[in-house]
């Protein structure tokens, strides 16, 4: 089975009548850390994208306290159709982190990890477009036998940014994934900004300076 399928079985799963509690707090949590964004807004599915891969991928279950991905590696433990331990394994192994776009060579796309300073090498990707050298972008990659693939997620940021949020890797670079986790959800939350405040100039919004801070 192919990760666009499986992924819609798993989501499926834990969104349904049984996780409807969890996914409820998890929503209040996301949009917390994150930003609220206008279910009108044209941005609205993108996020909610992000949203699900998080709730997905990083968020851990109260009654479990491990991620809904890390369950469902434990087949007697749930139960959904057309299983596939290996690419819910494969999934459970994703990187969540910000990366560069390097160049697009046929349908192979490669990508930097900033976090890590490694290079990936996404193979005959599904996505191949959109990217944008000068904007850094938030995803995951899934490792696939000898490749990767995209997760659902993305969120790019405008490229006037990159210079701050380079800074802001080099601060956390080195310690623990909590803290690159933590740096995402403020340029999540500051890219939300961006779009609601249209007329504020995206210095004022990408910036630790509280004076200037929107």
């Amino acid at each position: 089975m192919d990760f666009e399928a499986i992924n819609e079985s798993i989501v499926k799963y834990f969104t349904g009548p049984q996780y409807l509690p969890e996914l409820q707090q998890a929503k209040k949590e996301f949009f917390e850390k994150a930003g609220i964004i206008d279910e009108e807004s044209q941005s609205y599915e993108p996020r909610m994208a992000q949203f699900l891969d998080w709730y997905i991928f990083s968020r851990d279950l109260s009654e479990f306290n491990i991620p809904p991905i890390e369950l469902a590696t434990q087949r007697e433990m749930v139960e959904f159709p057309d299983y596939d331990a290996t690419m819910i394994e494969n999934m459970s192994n994703a990187t969540h982190s910000l990366f560069e776009f390097i160049k697009v060579k046929g349908r192979d796309v490669y990508i930097r990890d900033l976090f890590t300073k490694k290079k990936v090498v996404l193979k005959d990707s599904g996505v191949s477009i959109g990217f944008n050298p000068d904007e850094i972008f938030d995803a995951r990659v899934i490792p696939v036998e000898d490749n990767f693939i995209f997760a659902k997620g993305f969120c790019f940021h405008p490229p006037g940014a990159k210079k701050f949020i380079l800074k802001e890797i080099k601060k956390v670079r080195h310690l623990e994934k909590s803290h690159h986790e933590s740096l995402m959800f403020r340029l999540v939350k500051m890219r939300y900004k961006l779009e609601q405040y249209k007329h504020i100039k995206m210095e004022f919004i990408y910036t630790n300076d509280q004076s200037l801070k929107i």
